[in-house]
């Protein structure tokens, strides 16, 4: 699939500038074998690779979509948790920017988990991700100055356009060896 869309666009890896790909949270066989195809094209002709939050991605199509800089992305974990990211795009500043990434419980959704180490105005606001309705029927509510997009799957040309505005506006750690994003630090999940 790789080698037919570079022939159609007649480029090779080698003419490429950077090389995006999605790295979670998400399927863990899928990201770790997108994270490995990824790095073993940018490896092999010395292109950068940069592994994207699938949840900042979700939160810049929003952003487009809306014209909203701050963004919350509500994404399903596993059993009762979430995984919540908080994000700002500056588009005077050429900017997007993580604030955070975390696991939550069911249990602790709360204003402040969404305002907590946000510095901006909080009323230019949109919430979104495939867990948001779950987490709404849960009991966080939504103020004025803030809207809910329903979720789509982000489309492969915004992971792109979000990868080369992060790389512009410094906001990316592209590492020898891109990294999957696990959000949760520790796996803790009971085997079966």
């Amino acid at each position: 699939m790789v080698d037919a869309l570079l022939k159609k666009a007649e480029l090779s890896v080698a003419d490429l500038d950077l090389i995006a790909v999605s790295a979670g949270p998400g399927s863990f066989t899928g990201v770790r074998i997108g994270l490995g195809v990824a790095q073993g094209l940018g490896e092999s002709a010395g292109v950068e690779v940069l592994a994207v939050s699938s949840m900042a991605h979700v939160a810049y199509e929003a952003s487009l979509a809306t014209g909203k800089q701050a963004i919350s992305v509500f994404m399903h974990a596993r059993e009762s948790e979430y995984y919540l990211g908080t994000y700002h795009l500056s588009p005077e500043k050429n900017e997007f920017r993580v604030i955070s990434e975390q696991v939550v419980g069911a249990d602790s959704i709360s204003e402040a988990c969404l305002t907590e180490n946000l510095a901006i105005d909080t009323g230019d606001w949109v919430l979104t991700g495939d867990a948001l309705q779950s987490v709404l029927e849960k009991g966080l509510t939504t103020e004025a100055g803030r809207s809910v997009l329903d979720f789509t799957p982000p489309a492969v040309v915004s992971l792109c356009g979000l990868a080369e505005l992060m790389k512009k506006s410094g906001h990316a750690d592209i590492e020898r060896v891109a990294q999957a994003n696990y959000v949760k630090e520790v796996l803790d999940y009971p085997k079966s």
